[in-house]
């Protein structure tokens, strides 16, 4: 790497060997999954590419907080501000500046750690320009239908159930199979269907 280079053009030098990162890790929601870019693979993929280019990295706390539990909350919450800085090792005052904010949950004390890293994560995405095919504007899990073939299948299930026993069992299955698939309209119906067989089976 030529010693005159900038830091930009050193920048622009790692965006032409870096063009996309696969993302590695399934996230839980709660109620759906997501595919994510890691901290770790970033860092495995970036690091090389920025010691050849001659950047040097690291962060400063702006300021932080801790969000103390909320009633019946296992974790707290911790917000951070950070400024990365991209520095041209042959000519350190030759930087660049990225202020990035994150915060992080956690029942320990892995927060902080958390959401420094998720923070340096998105600094390098950012200042790289890596493509990781997550779509940050729209994160949210869209839950899936389940399909009307499947659900009638369901409560036809339910219906022929001959003991409270079976019901029961027929209405986990069906259930759990409506709550897999995030649907809401699959659920009440599921339940309405289990408590009007539960009637008729009380007046036999």
């Amino acid at each position: 790497m030529s010693e005159s280079m900038n830091i930009y053009q050193r920048v622009n030098a790692v965006r032409k060997k870096i063009d996309y990162i696969q993302k590695d890790k399934s996230v839980s929601t709660g109620g759906g999954s997501y595919k994510a870019v890691t901290h770790d693979m970033v860092t495995a993929i970036v690091r090389q590419h920025m010691i050849d280019a001659g950047i040097v990295c690291y962060p400063s706390l702006v300021d932080s907080a801790s969000i103390p539990k909320e009633e019946g909350s296992k974790q707290f919450r911790y917000e951070a501000t950070y400024d990365f800085h991209f520095v041209n090792e042959e000519s350190p005052e030759d930087k660049i500046c990225i202020r990035i904010q994150a915060h992080a949950m956690d029942n320990a004390d892995k927060a902080p750690g958390k959401a420094i890293s998720y923070a340096k994560k998105y600094a390098i995405l950012k200042l790289f320009e890596i493509e990781t095919g997550e779509d940050e504007e729209s994160r949210t899990h869209e839950p899936e239908s389940m399909p009307e073939t499947v659900l009638a299948d369901y409560l036809a299930a339910i219906d022929g159930a001959a003991a409270i026993d079976d019901l029961q069992k027929q209405f986990t299955a069906a259930y759990k199979a409506a709550e897999a698939a995030q649907d809401k309209a699959a659920m009440s119906s599921i339940i309405k269907r289990k408590d009007d067989r539960k009637k008729a089976l009380a007046k036999k």
